[in-house]
C-alpha cells in the first residue's frame, strides 16, 4: 500500500458513492438514475456533491458511515494487485459475506466459494461476469478501505463484490483485470481499525 494523498471526509464518501454508482451502471436499467448522480457527484460543486452523496449513499451504507471511528485520517492510495497484499483484506463480518467466506471474512477464500456456490452471492458473480465482458470499463473508484496502519490488515467497507470478484478473475482465472497491477483506494487509519 502506498499513500498518495490525505483526503476530507466529505471526499471519502464522494469517492464511495462514485464507486456505488458505478457498480449500479453495470445494470443498463440503473442507468438513467446512476447518470443523475454521477453529474451531482463529479459537479465540484460542494452542495450538489452533498445531494449525490445522500441520494447514492443513505439507501443502504449511511448505517455503516455512523460506526466508522471518528478519529479516522482518510487517503488516496494505491493498492498493489498482487496475493501478498490480497491476503490481507477482509471482507465486513456480515452475514452474506460471513456465508461465503464459512465465517473467516477472508477476501481470498470468498474468491474461491463464491463460483463454486453461485446461489450464497448471486450479485459478485455478476460483477465477476460483467468484468470479464468489459474488462476496459471496469471502475475500482470507491474502493473504501479501514486498518489500524498502513501495513494492514484491512477491512473493505465499501468494495468487496469487486475486489473479491478481481482476486478471482486475476489469481484464480488468470485474466489481467487491472491495469499496471495495481488500482487506487481510500483508505481510513484509525487507532480502532476494524470496524
Amino acid at each position: 500500500m502506498r499513500l498518495i494523498e490525505m483526503v476530507s471526509r466529505h471526499e471519502m464518501l464522494r469517492l464511495w458513492a462514485i464507486g456505488e454508482v458505478y457498480v449500479e451502471l453495470l445494470n443498463p436499467e440503473n442507468k438513467a438514475t446512476a447518470n443523475k448522480a454521477l453529474d451531482l457527484l463529479n459537479s465540484k460543486a460542494p452542495l450538489l456533491e452533498k445531494e449525490g452523496i445522500e441520494q447514492v449513499l443513505k439507501s443502504h451504507h449511511w448505517s455503516l458511515i455512523d460506526f466508522i471511528p471518528k478519529d479516522t485520517v482518510w487517503y488516496r492510495a494505491v493498492l498493489e494487485v498482487n496475493k501478498f497484499e490480497f491476503n490481507k483484506l477482509n471482507t465486513l463480518p456480515v452475514a452474506d459475506l460471513a456465508r461465503i467466506t464459512n465465517n473467516t471474512f477472508r477476501l481470498a477464500y470468498a474468491a474461491t466459494i463464491v463460483v463454486k456456490r453461485p446461489d450464497l452471492n448471486p450479485r459478485i458473480n455478476g460483477i465477476i461476469n460483467a468484468m470479464k465482458k468489459r474488462r476496459q470499463e471496469v471502475q475500482f473508484s470507491g474502493i473504501t478501505l479501514l486498518a489500524k496502519g498502513i501495513d494492514g490488515p484491512y477491512t473493505i467497507l465499501e468494495g468487496n463484490g469487486r475486489l473479491i470478484s478481481l482476486y478471482h478473475l486475476e489469481f484464480i482465472e488468470k485474466l489481467k483485470i487491472s491495469d499496471n497491477g495495481e488500482i487506487e483506494v481510500l483508505i481510513g487509519l484509525s487507532e480502532f481499525g476494524i470496524v
